[in-house]
């Protein structure tokens, strides 16, 4: 399969890391404003500075895009439009809007879209799927995702018109995707937030169809170094705590369990291992080869689009102070 990465940021280069070591990709074209960048990380795949140029000129089968939020939408519409699948770094589009109309590129020019939700391939928080869906935790009766940051992320990340919002559609993306993968469909969302849509602290509050609550909690105002995404899982039979994912490449977490489980009236560590890095190699390789083989992706359009719905929930509901139903949200987007 030949891929073109788009992006060498920090997120670009663990993709590109993901490309390399899979003996059934090829690394075709890499593309970047910064052409010295470029060519350094190249090898021997060509070198472009435009993704115009890049598509006019090279014969790919999917486009990997790891820009920033605001140019998803036109890049991917531009490789779509080529005749290449693509590959998204989380988030799918800036907004619902730019979702739908990926969709539409996608449907129009019978390619497929994969976005990466690196969080969904750590190995514990498969692990917990696992207990969820076997139901030794029993009948879930809430879920807590945690992001505590010490100090806010700087370059184009500090800009919400590029990001989409603040924390929350930033590293908060994550908390969100896996509180849905582990919770199931959420029918209404409440949130708080101390500036809605380019916020540094929020809570997001998803009423879960099952009855089940899932609670996420982020800021940046911590102590300088913190890095804490603990997720916790409380059910009728067992509980569950994941002590966090980046925080074990972020923070300093040595001897501690990745995942420990009450299931039998006593705390025990799971014997589950992985990295966030990990993490990220497995999303962009099962990704892209779900591509080639002409099937769905791990997480497709469908999920991207939900993920993105229920971040614009949380900022209408601390704009207006109201509960919002996804089913109402859905409805105004449709006028």
């Amino acid at each position: 399969m030949r891929v073109a990465l788009c992006g060498l940021g920090e997120i670009g280069q663990h993709h590109l890391a993901a490309i390399r070591s899979s003996p059934d990709l090829e690394l075709a074209a890499v593309c970047d404003l910064d052409e010295e960048l470029a060519r350094r990380d190249a090898g021997t795949a060509a070198v472009y500075t435009s993704v115009e140029g890049m598509l006019a000129s090279e014969q790919l089968d999917a486009v990997d895009i790891c820009l920033p939020h605001a140019l998803h939408r036109e890049v991917a519409e531009r490789a779509l439009a080529a005749g290449c699948d693509v590959l998204l770094e989380k988030p799918l589009a800036l907004d619902l809007e730019g979702c739908d109309a990926i969709v539409a590129a996608a449907a129009a020019n019978e390619r497929r879209v994969a976005i990466s939700h690196n969080q969904l391939f750590y190995a514990p928080h498969r692990r917990l799927a696992e207990l969820i869906a076997s139901g030794q935790i029993g009948e879930i009766q809430g879920i807590y995702a945690r992001l505590w940051i010490g100090g806010r992320y700087g370059g184009w990340r500090t800009d919400p018109e590029i990001v989409g919002g603040g924390l929350l559609m930033d590293a908060g993306i994550h908390r969100i995707y896996c509180l849905r993968a582990l919770g199931g469909p959420v029918r209404a969302v409440t949130a708080t937030m101390d500036r809605p849509r380019d916020e540094e602290s929020f809570s997001v509050t998803m009423e879960f169809a099952s009855g089940a609550l899932g609670v996420a909690q982020g800021s940046y105002h911590c102590p300088e170094g913190t890095f804490d995404d603990r997720l916790d899982v409380v059910g009728s039979e067992g509980l569950a705590a994941v002590a966090g994912c980046e925080a074990f490449t972020e923070g300093d977490l040595r001897g501690v369990a990745p995942l420990r489980t009450r299931l039998g009236g006593a705390w025990e560590d799971d014997p589950v291992t992985g990295s966030w890095t990990e993490s990220v190699r497995d999303s962009v390789q099962q990704s892209l080869l779900a591509l080639e083989r002409g099937e769905e992706p791990p997480v497709g359009t469908s999920a991207g689009r939900e993920t993105v719905a229920l971040i614009e929930a949380a900022y209408r509901s601390a704009e207006c102070r109201e509960r919002v139903l996804l089913e109402e949200l859905e409805k105004t987007e449709a006028l």
